[in-house]
């Protein structure tokens, strides 16, 4: 089973951190990820397994709200878009700005565009790449 494959984005380091706290003590996770665990290591096709401790610390809410910040503009991009020939603003949303989930650009582009998804994400180098080719969209 290749980790990287099989569990994207936070979900990878989430299956790591509770592997990490496996092998430290079996009972510190739920009974099925326990069984799990005794037929599963993590691999990376020869790459170094990452641990939770090696990687870098990442802000949650900072990767919920990047994943949010996604969903809106998919959902409601439409609403900031001049489709008025005459001129009137577009309504908007909240939503569907940055700081409405406390992000900067500079938090987006820090972020890997895999947590975005989609086709969007294959031709992106960060998050805030990602996000701006779905705004145009």
């Amino acid at each position: 089973m290749n980790l990287l494959h099989d569990f994207h984005g936070p979900n990878a380091g989430y299956i790591l951190e509770l592997y990490e706290r496996y092998q430290q003590d079996p009972n510190s996770v739920d009974p099925e990820t326990r069984a799990y665990f005794k037929e599963w290591t993590p691999t990376t096709n020869g790459a170094p397994a990452i641990t939770a401790a090696a990687a870098p610390a990442v802000n949650t809410d900072k990767l919920v709200g990047a994943v949010n910040l996604a969903q809106a503009v998919r959902e409601y991009g439409h609403l900031a878009a001049q489709l008025d020939p005459l001129g009137t603003p577009p309504p908007g949303d909240s939503a569907l700005d940055e700081a409405y989930y406390d992000l900067t650009e500079d938090n987006l582009r820090q972020l890997p565009a895999s947590l975005i998804g989609g086709p969007v994400a294959e031709d992106s180098d960060n998050a805030l790449q990602a996000i701006n080719q779905l705004r145009q969209i």
